[in-house]
């Protein structure tokens, strides 16, 4: 199956939606949840979001995140995941499947938020299904 994640970012996080498509003339894409990562900051690892391309996606066990999936052939990067989180500080330039976005009382302030995260992992994880799968990434 393929799916595709349409973002736009600021200095503060790049926010997405993640759609699964279909080839046919019949439907539409589907929305299945909005994403959050970091900002774009040169591909750097561990703080930038995912460039633009087309990566496969497939199901892994993180020790810290438990089932989850993974991204692989993102250039210059390694350990890419797609999991649960609200907030930039929450991610190490991974994908943050959440339901929508405000804002968070944290330790360090009121910050932009992704929001219902958890909802959306589920959602994303019963749509993946734990079958092999292409992501396509589109910034603006």
């Amino acid at each position: 199956m393929h799916f595709k994640m349409i973002t736009f970012s600021t200095n503060v996080a790049t926010t997405g939606k993640l759609y699964r498509t279909y080839d046919d003339c019949v439907h539409v894409d589907e929305l299945i949840c909005h994403t959050m990562e970091p900002p774009y900051r040169n591909n750097s690892e561990y703080i930038s979001c995912i460039p633009a391309g087309e990566y496969r996606l497939k199901m892994t066990n993180s020790p810290k995140y438990g089932p989850c999936y993974k991204l692989f052939d993102v250039e210059d990067r390694t350990n890419i995941l797609i999991h649960k989180g609200n907030t930039v500080d929450d991610t190490k330039g991974c994908i943050m499947p959440v339901s929508t976005f405000g804002v968070l009382n944290t330790l360090n302030g009121t910050v932009f938020a992704g929001l219902s995260s958890g909802n959306a992992y589920i959602k994303l994880m019963n749509v993946f299904a734990g079958d092999s799968h292409t992501l396509e990434i589109k910034r603006f």
